[in-house]
């Protein structure tokens, strides 16, 4: 099969990328609402699987936002525009189906905490992070690059804490951080509303 991305629209080559270029990673971000707005309903939630790390020094990740595909500014875009603080999370596969919940368009007002039935919980950063994710990132937003034919945004996020669950984390004899990776179980997303875990893991020698 031969596909032409020329002839197809935008949504359509959306759907042949979501399931070409898998697994991904999914960027579980919590912004800021802004102070006009009280309790959970503070918070937005949500879930960008065009995400990356982009550089280490200094560590560095990146997620592009389709405000062109929404036909609309997302809340998150809005939100880092205001405020460049946010949390970004890695969620378990287990956690599908409340990832997938946050990316419901609700009603202004209404919290994607609440609606998925998750918990908050204060740390070392400005923001809450997810007590039920087993990564959390807090970030600071430093550059927004337009990109495409349509409202499509670069977001680069430079990492300025990082909180990992200890049952998935220890250190080496060099001091260096290891991560279990089957403990951790992180969560992928494959296209048309599928998600996947990693399975076993593969060390070439």
């Amino acid at each position: 099969m031969l596909i032409s991305f020329a002839e197809w629209s935008e949504t359509e080559a959306y759907l042949a990328f979501s399931q070409l270029i898998v697994p991904r990673p999914v960027a579980w971000v919590l912004s800021d609402n802004g102070p006009a707005t009280s309790g959970a309903a503070r918070w937005n939630l949500a879930p960008f699987s065009y995400f990356n790390g982009v550089t280490s020094a200094p560590p560095m990740l990146m997620f592009s936002v389709g405000d062109g595909m929404a036909g609309r500014l997302k809340d998150t875009h809005r939100n880092l525009r205001r405020d460049s603080q946010c949390v970004v999370h890695i969620a378990r596969s287990t956690q599908a189906q409340a990832v997938q919940d946050t990316a419901a368009e609700l009603p202004w007002g209404v919290s994607e905490i609440d609606h998925a039935g998750l918990e908050l919980t204060a740390w070392d950063w400005p923001l809450p992070r997810l007590a039920q994710a087993p990564v959390a990132m807090g970030c600071v937003a430093t550059q927004f690059t337009p990109i495409g034919d349509t409202a499509q945004t670069l977001i680069f996020l430079r990492i300025e804490r990082v909180w990992v669950q200890d049952e998935i984390a220890s250190f080496d004899a060099n001091g260096r951080l290891v991560i279990d990776i089957a403990a951790y179980d992180p969560l992928a997303r494959v296209g048309r509303g599928g998600y996947a875990s990693l399975g076993p893991v593969v060390r070439p020698r």
